[in-house]
């Protein structure tokens, strides 16, 4: 835990690259300007060299850059770098900055800054017409109410000690997005003589004892408990204890999938926030855990007088002004820590006849909940995404990575494809198009196992596709975007059809601003960048043409699976 030594740095960027090689960051995902080239001097030198430095994986564009650090974060676990050019960079990261904040991705965001000098005796001095065009009065505006900390580094000895609390800040509970503004004359002045000393981040939060003893006894008591779930599964180790917590009590668990928390074949597994409705509005205890929005009151809450309590390292939510839901008492701790404890004071209290009640309770549990997925499996008979789904779980390999970011269809998903844990990913945020490039992150980081994204057609558009595939095959990352291509916005055009019904729109399908027909070539787009796929109309054709698509990823190539679904 002292300082560390190594090589002289003969600039600040070189000392930039070394910090963030000790800092444990593995890829630097960069889309570079004028302002980023002493730092790819920096990275040739120490390729040349030897020293230690993260792999640069180039991204033709800003959004595929974040989005490919979250998706490392999400497989790998480990601190993230995106770098771009000046403001103009820093805008086109666009959605991925919100996705990042919601998802509590510890990535620091470098952007250059215009160069302040116009003097030619000084290394980096503005020396083209862009340098007065892309200057702003407050470029860090831009990530002020997305990130958690910002920064610019005035002078190059500054910035070893910058970059680290960029870091500490950025992997501190909760943990979220850091920007480091680098004017191009601090990059090319002198650093530090060694690495700066590393900044070690607090040790996550255990729950306050009296508060867990409290928790314990409501919902040893519960008649009717129920456990929702966001995040749980981001740490290894929690879904056992989610599960232990479960089995105990008889508790049916909501799976919001944001992360794969609970294991979906579990007799207790409730599905997610569609089909697990009837469990919540029947609960009397709802223990929520690692949730942003635990459910959407218009559509199905607990009864007025059920306790609600809350495990989160977010309890408060402070960035969303307008979070109400009735904790009637929150811990604010690691899950991973808290559910073990939480647990303890359990069987703490298991008298015998608390035993049976909670024996019984799960064995009811399990026998509601069975004849839920037995719905389930007759809707893989019925409706259109759920058989494409259902066909596409059973022709994947165990070991695949799925990514999903389906929007109508996610409830289908979330019934029909069952992952281990550590194998699937969502974001539950708002910006759409982070299934694509995430993928090329979560190929990165796991790069022996196959990769699948799960998109709807709108998704996949917004994710600046033909970007995230160039870098994807330019990295060898390969993946494999299965496309649910229903050939319109449908999230854009179910709230004109609730909010208006019998309206112009709805009696005259007068849908231009949600149409995305004709629908465009997505395996055409896959070949022209080297890649292939196949176009899938009906369910009992879909495993070979996956078997197709995995064979040429594995070959690396990126490959689309264009599953036609009905118009939507």
């Amino acid at each position: 835990m002292g300082d560390h030594t190594g090589p002289v740095f003969p600039d600040a960027a070189a000392e930039l690259v070394g910090t963030l090689a000790d800092e444990g960051v593995e890829h630097l995902f960069i889309n570079p300007g004028t302002d980023t080239a002493p730092v790819q001097e920096a990275m040739a030198a120490a390729r040349a060299n030897g020293t230690p430095h993260p792999r640069s994986v180039l991204c033709t564009h800003e959004f595929v850059a974040l989005s490919a650090a979250m998706g490392h974060h999400f497989a790998g676990g480990g601190p993230q770098a995106v770098m771009v050019h000046v403001d103009a960079g820093t805008l086109n990261l666009g959605g991925a900055i919100h996705n990042a904040q919601r998802n509590r991705v510890p990535v620091v965001i470098f952007a250059g800054r215009t160069p302040y000098s116009i003097a030619p005796e000084v290394p980096g001095h503005r020396d083209t017409y862009i340098h007065w065009q892309q200057e702003q009065a407050d470029q860090q505006a831009i990530l002020r109410a997305f990130g958690k900390w910002s920064m610019e580094v005035p002078r190059g000895r500054e910035l070893g000690g910058i970059v680290r609390r960029a870091y500490q800040v950025a992997r501190s509970d909760p943990p979220g997005p850091a920007y480091v503004m680098l004017p191009r004359e601090s990059l090319m002045e002198p650093g530090g003589a060694a690495l700066s000393r590393r900044l070690r981040r607090p040790r996550p939060a255990a729950p306050d004892p009296g508060g867990l003893a409290e928790a314990a006894r409501a919902l040893a008591d519960a008649r009717r408990p129920v456990i929702v779930t966001g995040r749980t599964g981001a740490r290894p180790g929690a879904v056992a204890a989610l599960v232990e917590l479960a089995e105990l009590i008889g508790s049916p668990v909501i799976d919001h999938q944001d992360r794969l928390n609970f294991p979906p074949r579990h007799p207790l597994f409730a599905g997610g926030e569609v089909d697990g409705a009837d469990e919540l509005r029947a609960a009397d205890v709802v223990l929520v855990l690692d949730a942003e929005v635990p459910w959407i009151p218009v559509q199905a809450a607990p009864p007025p007088d059920a306790v609600v309590l809350q495990i989160d390292i977010d309890c408060v939510k402070h960035t969303m002004p307008t979070w109400t839901y009735p904790v009637e008492l929150a811990l604010t701790a690691s899950t991973a820590i808290a559910l073990p404890l939480l647990t303890a004071e359990l069987r703490g209290l298991a008298t015998p006849d608390r035993t049976a009640r909670w024996r019984e309770r799960r064995a009811a549990a399990g026998e509601r909940l069975d004849k839920k997925r037995t719905e389930w499996a007759g809707l893989a008979v019925a409706e259109p995404p759920d058989a494409m789904l259902q066909a596409l779980d059973r022709a994947l390999p165990p070991e695949a990575i799925v990514l999903e970011e389906a929007v109508t269809n996610r409830p289908a998903i979330i019934r029909q494809v069952a992952r281990e844990p550590g194998h699937r990913f969502g974001t539950g945020s708002p910006a759409l198009g982070w299934g694509v490039a995430g993928a090329l992150g979560v190929k990165l980081a796991r790069p022996d196992a196959p990769v699948v994204s799960i998109v709807g057609d709108g998704a996949f558009n917004f994710g600046v596709p033909t970007a995230a595939i160039w870098s994807a095959q330019k990295a060898g990352a390969p993946f494999i975007a299965v496309i649910l291509n229903n050939q319109a916005y449908r999230a854009s055009k179910l709230p004109v059809q609730r909010l208006y019904p019998k309206g112009s729109a709805d009696t005259g399908s007068d849908f231009p601003e949600t149409d995305l027909t004709p629908a465009a070539d997505y395996v055409q787009l896959a070949r022209a960048y080297g890649g292939d796929g196949r176009v899938v109309e009906r369910p009992e054709d879909l495993p070979a043409a996956l078997e197709h698509c995995l064979e040429t990823q594995a070959a690396g190539r990126c490959a689309i699976l264009d599953v036609r679904l009905p118009v939507a």
